[in-house]
C-alpha cells in the first residue's frame, strides 16, 4: 500500500529572519517588520497558480506554471512524466517555486520528492482539496495512488509586500540559507 511521511496534521511554523542582502538595498538590520508565516501559508493554500523553476540534467533553466495543492506546509504538484519539467524533477529535484505576484512576493524553495502514492486518509483530503479548489478536473482518491504526486518541502521560503522594510526569509531547517 503507497504511503507518504506528510503529518495529518498542520506543519511547525518556520523560523523568521532577514536575509543575507547586501546592505546598498536598504534591509533593515533589525527584526522589526518581519512577515508572520501564517498569512503566507494561507496565500500558498489559496493559490490557483506557482511557477515552477527547474534544471535538468543539461542544466537548462526552466520555468513552467502549475497547478497544485498546498497542505501541511508541503506543496503537492503533479504532470505527465512526458512533460520536459516533470522529468527536470525526476533528473534534479532542486526546485523553486513562486506565486504570480511581483510586488507581494512569496518564493519557496527546496527539493522535489515524486512519492510513490499516498496513505487513503491523506488521498481523500488532498482530492477534497483538489475539487474544491479546481472543479474542473474531479479527482479522486485513485490519483494518489501513484506514482506521484511529487512533494515539494521547503527548505527556504522569502516573501515581502513592501520591499525592503518587510523582506523575510522563513528557514524551515537550522542552517544558514541564501
Amino acid at each position: 500500500m503507497p504511503t507518504d511521511a506528510m503529518p495529518t496534521s498542520a506543519a511547525p511554523t518556520p523560523i523568521a529572519e532577514r536575509p543575507a542582502i547586501p546592505p546598498e538595498y536598504g534591509v533593515p538590520a533589525t527584526a522589526e517588520g518581519l512577515l508572520d508565516w501564517a498569512p503566507i501559508a494561507d496565500r500558498l493554500a489559496a493559490a490557483k497558480v506557482y511557477w515552477i523553476a527547474t534544471s535538468g540534467p543539461g542544466g537548462v533553466p526552466r520555468i513552467r506554471p502549475v497547478d497544485g495543492l498546498f497542505v501541511d506546509g508541503v506543496l503537492y504538484v503533479g504532470g505527465s512524466p512526458k512533460t520536459r519539467w516533470v522529468r527536470d524533477l525526476e533528473a534534479n529535484p532542486k526546485v523553486s517555486v513562486h506565486l504570480d505576484d511581483g510586488s507581494d512576493v512569496v518564493i519557496l524553495e527546496g527539493e522535489a520528492e515524486l512519492l510513490p502514492g499516498v496513505a487513503p486518509e491523506h488521498a481523500r483530503r488532498l482530492a477534497v482539496a483538489s475539487n474544491e479548489k479546481y472543479p474542473q478536473y474531479g479527482m479522486t482518491e485513485a490519483h494518489y495512488s501513484g506514482p506521484g504526486p511529487f512533494a515539494i518541502r521547503p527548505r527556504v521560503a522569502f516573501a515581502w509586500s513592501s520591499f525592503p522594510r518587510d523582506v523575510t526569509r522563513f528557514r524551515f531547517e537550522p542552517g544558514p540559507e541564501g
